[in-house]
């Protein structure tokens, strides 16, 4: 289930990466604002991520930052550039999972706490 705030990231992490492909084909500057943004990317969604619902997307993103660090330290600008917003769509993925989960779980919750109600009533 994508809301509306979770739909847009997506849509800015595609954006972001068509700008990369544009600026493949000229030689860029060392990403290391986009890998900083990366990392705060991330940690985000391990904030977010407190019942564990989405691991297996901040694992792949955490994978991808490690590979866009070693990347810019190998002076391949480009690979760490592609990278570093491959781990921004990865975490924002990952927080939107999340998020998810804890909706799914909030609305268990609710429907328990109404069927208790609803026995009282009785």
């Amino acid at each position: 289930m994508f809301t509306k705030k979770s739909t847009a990231i997506l849509l800015k992490a595609t954006a972001l990466s068509a700008t990369v492909s544009v600026l493949t084909a000229c030689g860029i500057a060392p990403p290391t604002a986009e890998i900083a943004y990366a990392e705060a990317a991330l940690q985000s969604a391990r904030n977010a991520d407190l019942e564990g619902n989405a691991g297996v997307q901040i694992e792949r993103a955490a994978n991808k930052l490690q590979r866009a660090k070693a990347e810019l330290k190998d002076g391949e600008n480009a690979k760490a550039l592609r990278l570093a917003n491959e781990t921004i769509a990865d975490a924002n993925l990952a927080q939107a999972k999340a998020q998810a989960g804890i909706a799914q779980s909030s609305e268990k919750d609710m429907k328990k706490s109404l069927e208790m109600l609803e026995e009282q009533l009785k």
